[in-house]
């Protein structure tokens, strides 16, 4: 069961991770495809489709293995506050219009990283 659940847990963190990366190479939004911070015309947009496509099927591998060593080394309190750490940098990054610096993004910002401190304090201090 533990097992299963580590799987599971890894192929998650994989996806995330994947998500991550994919968020930098394009966004599409409802006026278009954006890849570099340049709107794409349709045949640019499937070309960097296809290609960040194969790009991450290729490195999903290699990424799946870097989650597993993720999950085996970094207490889970830490990886969730960095995992909710990069999601609002990410949001914010492909919505313009939000501020990094808002009132409520900076309190998201400041829980992740109490999480992070945290789950590295309790892994240090009951280990």
């Amino acid at each position: 069961m533990a097992d299963l659940l580590f799987e599971e847990s890894a192929l998650v963190l994989t996806g995330i991770f994947i998500t991550f990366v994919s968020s930098f190479l394009y966004t599409i939004n409802a006026h278009g495809f954006v890849a570099r911070g340049k709107y794409r015309k349709k045949e640019e947009a499937i070309l960097i489709f296809l290609g960040a496509t194969v790009f991450l099927g290729l490195v999903t591998p290699l990424i799946h293995e870097v989650s597993k060593l993720t999950i085996i080394f970094v207490p889970i309190l830490s990886i969730f506050g960095t995992v909710l750490i990069g999601t609002n940098f990410v949001l914010h990054y492909s919505i313009p219009s939000w501020k990094q610096t808002s009132t409520k993004s900076l309190l998201i910002y400041l829980l992740g990283t109490f999480l992070v401190v945290l789950g590295f304090l309790i892994g240090y201090y009951f280990s």
